[in-house]
């Protein structure tokens, strides 16, 4: 033993808290093993811009209205370039789900096709298209997962991402998860 004492929750800055909490969801592994997947692909150099380019924020706020949890999202420059959350169907069932965002003529061309093919091919997958970007959503159905699975989203994610941090510095640095960021990491 150390001597050293756990400090009590209410003393810990409100990230270590938040932190804590999501460690108690049945969804922690599938979540740090998503954000582990997400970051290694789409954030070059992890390590050297952690907080400073990119943050991961656990427990981010969600609306009052969203039927989903949001568990954890990361952010690039003034980018949320991707989030994973939880749905409690009305039968009280908990699915997993989330998206990314990536840069749209490198989906594209990776793709072989526009996003408008994307829909079609991909029929378990959600696409949002802003003017460089698309946002793709995805959920933990068997279908939904294998297909955003063999979609090519990581080089246009990490094109994207590569591309915001260039721009600038993290608007959320303040809110990073270090705890959280440590399961990013390469071993």
């Amino acid at each position: 033993m150390t001597g050293q004492m756990r400090p009590a929750a209410a003393d810990l800055p409100l990230r270590d808290t938040r932190y804590r909490e999501l460690e108690t969801y049945p969804e922690f592994e599938a979540v740090t093993e998503w954000l582990r997947d997400y970051v290694q692909s789409s954030v070059p150099n992890p390590k050297m811009g952690e907080r400073e380019y990119w943050a991961v924020v656990c427990l981010p706020f969600t609306s009052e209205a969203d039927t989903t949890q949001r568990l954890c999202s990361v952010h690039a420059g003034t980018y949320e370039t991707a989030c994973v959350f939880v749905e409690t169907t009305p039968e009280g069932q908990r699915r997993i789900g989330g998206f990314v965002t990536v840069d749209t003529a490198v989906l594209e061309r990776d793709a072989g096709t526009d996003v408008g093919g994307l829909e079609t091919g991909y029929p378990g997958l959600r696409f949002r298209t802003q003017p460089a970007t698309t946002t793709i959503w995805w959920t933990a159905a068997a279908d939904s997962r294998e297909q955003f699975d063999a979609l090519p989203w990581r080089p246009a994610a990490r094109h994207l991402v590569t591309e915001v941090m260039r721009q600038g510095k993290c608007l959320e640095a303040s809110n990073h998860s270090a705890q959280l960021a440590r399961f990013a990491q390469a071993d």
